[in-house]
This record gives structure tokens, sequence and C-alpha cells, in this order.
């Protein structure tokens, strides 16, 4: 849904009608050959106000002709491999190329014409883009574990120890997962959505307030190694009780002002007095 709306939004309106092959992602084709939609995909037509069709599998033209485009597409724009720094700028650079493609490519009926100059004539067929934009995005109820951890997708988020063995509404997105309690609609956590499998995402300022409980978990928690190393080698060289004090105070200083800058402060804290330590006060 977030790539169609990327497209919409580039060609400057809506197509009446769009053909899917049978991406699972959109719909769903039972045993007597109907489709029901999925309910992200069935608000997204609603909101575009679209037509859908999808190929008929017993017609190897319809299918045919959908996997042709793709191929085309595969081996003309991504033919050596894209770098990118992120998604959204990937998403840039293929429409970009797209753009390149359709102003270099002729249409097939009308050889001396360019593709481009034949999708502008085109786009008078095209609805106007709605003035409120869709959020396409699909909302689950689970239940967090004993350690506040919230399985989506085989993959584990924390949403916080107080949020253990309790109701969490997450919000899940193209990008992002976000948490949230179902009774009072705070936000406990956001993270950006994972598409491996069996990997724990955790916030470190989530994962403080637990390791201040049980300190000595603090060489073995998955956090250890985004702490900074000075202050890593500080925590690590200090006895139980100060270890203690210390995560509980960086884990009440991470909920105030988030992690990086609780580790700013902590290693100006540091590099002043090492001997003054990490305590709430500091």
């Amino acid at each position: 849904c977030h790539g169609l709306m990327l497209v919409f939004e580039h060609i400057g309106g809506v197509p009446p009608v769009i053909v899917m092959d049978n991406a699972t992602g959109a719909g769903r084709r039972n045993a007597k050959g109907e489709v029901a939609l999925t309910g992200v995909f069935s608000a997204f037509v609603a909101h575009y106000r679209l037509e859908v069709r999808f190929c008929n599998p017993y017609s190897g033209n319809e299918k045919g002709s959908v996997e042709n485009a793709v191929g085309f597409l595969r081996r003309n724009l991504m033919v050596p491999p894209m770098r990118a720094e992120s998604y959204g700028q990937l998403s840039r650079l293929l429409l970009e190329r797209c753009d390149g493609l359709a102003r270099d490519s002729y249409c097939p009926r009308l050889p001396d014409v360019p593709v481009a100059e034949v999708f502008d004539e085109e786009r008078a067929a095209l609805m106007p883009l709605p003035s409120t934009a869709f959020d396409p995005v699909r909302w689950e109820s689970r239940t967090a574990d004993k350690y506040g951890l919230v399985d989506i997708d085989s993959n584990r988020y924390l949403a916080g120890p107080d949020s253990a063995r309790s109701k969490v509404l997450a919000a899940i997105r193209w990008d992002t997962v976000t948490l949230a309690s179902p009774a009072t609609g705070e936000l406990l956590a956001e993270y950006p959505r994972q598409y491996g499998r069996s990997r724990n995402v955790e916030d470190p300022a989530l994962v403080l307030p637990r390791l201040a409980v049980k300190p000595r978990a603090w060489r073995e928690s998955s956090i250890r190694p985004d702490v900074p190393d000075d202050i890593r080698a500080w925590l690590d060289s200090m006895d139980e009780k100060t270890l203690r004090e210390s995560l509980k105070a960086i884990g009440d200083a991470c909920r105030a002002a988030g992690f990086d800058p609780a580790m700013q402060a902590c290693g100006e804290i540091l590099r002043s007095n090492r001997d003054m330590g990490l305590h709430a006060d500091s």
C-alpha cells in the first residue's frame, strides 16, 4: 500500500483500475476462486476509490503480462544492484529512473513517440488524489510475556517491564512498529520494523530499569554493546551495589531525556570527575 501511494503521488493522480497479480499482501483466493481482500488493502481501495482486478490463475496471458512488466523493470532499473542510504532514497532513485526510461523509450504502437509523451496524454484519465493521506497500518492486540516482550511476525519487541503479562496495542507499518497501552493510549515504544526472524528488538531506555533490579545480568545484556566504551568499562568495574544505583540513575535519565542524551551526560560526568560516579543527583 505504501509503495502504491508513492506511485500515485509521483504521477499526480489515481488510476481508476489496477490489475494485481495474486499478491497475498492484497488478497487471497479461496477454493471457489473468489478473492478476499486483506484488511489494510480493503481500506486502501476504499480510500482511493479504486477498482481492483486480480489475474485469473487459469489465464496465463494475464499473469504473464504482469510478470513481464516486473522483469522489464528489474532488467532495466536494477542491474547492477542499486545502493542507497535508506528505503526512502531508494524509492526516489527508482522513480527517477522510471521517468528517464519513459523519456528514452518509445511506445510500441507509436514508434516515433516517447512513452512519457503518451502517458502525459493519458493523465487526463487519472482520478484526483484524496485530500487526506492514507495511513497504511495494521492494528493488532498482543499480550506481552513476563519480560515485557511482544511477538510480532516472529520477532519480539520490548514494550517495557511495566507491560509484562498485559495487553499491548501494536501499530504495524511497513517501516515501524509502535507499541501503546490499549487502556490509556500512552506510547510505550517505537522501533524500526524488522523483516528477519527470531530477533529481540529492545529500547535501551526500557531495558535499564530491568537491569537495575538484576544488576548481575548487566554483562550479558543485549544493550551492553550500545553503551559507549568508557561508560561500559566504568560500569564493569563497579561492585554490585554501585552498579545497581548507577543503572537505576541512568534509566531514570533515559526516560526523561532519551538514551543518547543520557549517555552524553554520563560521559561528561566521568570525564570531569571519575570518582563522583553515576548517581541520580549527578
